[in-house]
């Protein structure tokens, strides 16, 4: 499981192998370790940092990331969109990037529940959480490469892991570089057709929360800005915002 700074250096490749990469054993929050060096003047864009454990990761909407020792990686990475991306463009790119590393060294297939949640045999292997600095951008991702002992804790909720012969610096490296690689045109209407692809709720009915009240409609596509384009009572929309659920046990069948 230990990643060097040098092996994640070789799998960014040539064209992005000499970005300052940093890997550390433990820190708070790689997004928050980026954030506080960047406003201090210390780093500029890209950078990248990974660390085997955090004590305080964070998810969406303000939710604690489980971030274990020796099982998982934590990674943020600040890079300089075109101006004016959106973030939910950025994040939708980085689920991307986290899939086509994943298939590329693992035989998984990973699928994507909107916006940000990758799975695998129906368990969320990893979270994406993009944060605008007013320019940059901080892009953090968590995967659990490896169930826990004792398995995850119930405050992950359906965790899983990929639980396959993968090299976390391999990892790291490619997942950048594809990132970095696709910020160049965020918008590219290949990149939302790939995350299409390996979103299997188009179709589905799904539960989400609009003005404090819960609603049920039917997914019916992906918009070109990654909203996700609904169809309930009032008929065609598109969410850009909030979250979205299945039925119990449904992601298992599904995702």
């Amino acid at each position: 499981m230990e990643r060097t700074e040098e092996a994640i250096r070789q799998a960014l490749g040539s064209r992005w192998g000499q970005i300052p990469v940093r890997a550390l054993t433990e820190t708070d929050s790689t997004n928050l370790r980026l954030k506080e060096a960047y406003r201090a003047g210390e780093i500029v864009s890209p950078c990248l940092l990974t660390a085997n454990s955090q004590t305080a990761g964070r998810g969406r909407l303000g939710r604690k990331f489980v971030s274990p020792p020796g099982t998982g990686l934590y990674m943020s990475l600040l890079s300089s969109p075109p101006p004016d991306t959106d973030c939910g463009l950025i994040t939708i790119l980085a689920a991307v990037a986290v899939c086509r590393a994943i298939e590329e060294t693992t035989d998984l297939r990973p699928k994507i529940k909107w916006v940000n949640d990758l799975f695998v045999r129906g368990k969320k292997v990893c979270g994406i959480l993009a944060e605008g600095m007013g320019g940059p951008v901080i892009i953090g991702i968590g995967v659990n490469l490896r169930t826990p002992s004792g398995g995850f804790p119930p405050e992950a909720g359906p965790a899983g892991a990929l639980d396959a012969d993968v090299e976390a610096s391999l990892l790291a490296g490619r997942i950048a570089r594809y990132i970095l690689d696709g910020l160049e045109n965020p918008g590219d209407p290949a990149i939302i057709e790939a995350y299409r692809q390996r979103m299997p709720l188009i179709g589905q009915t799904v539960h989400f929360t609009q003005n404090g009240q819960e609603k049920t409609a039917r997914v019916i596509g992906v918009a070109p800005d990654g909203g996700l384009m609904i169809e309930d009572e009032t008929g065609p929309h598109t969410l850009r915002t909030g979250e979205v659920t299945l039925g119990s046990g449904a992601f298992e069948g599904l995702l």
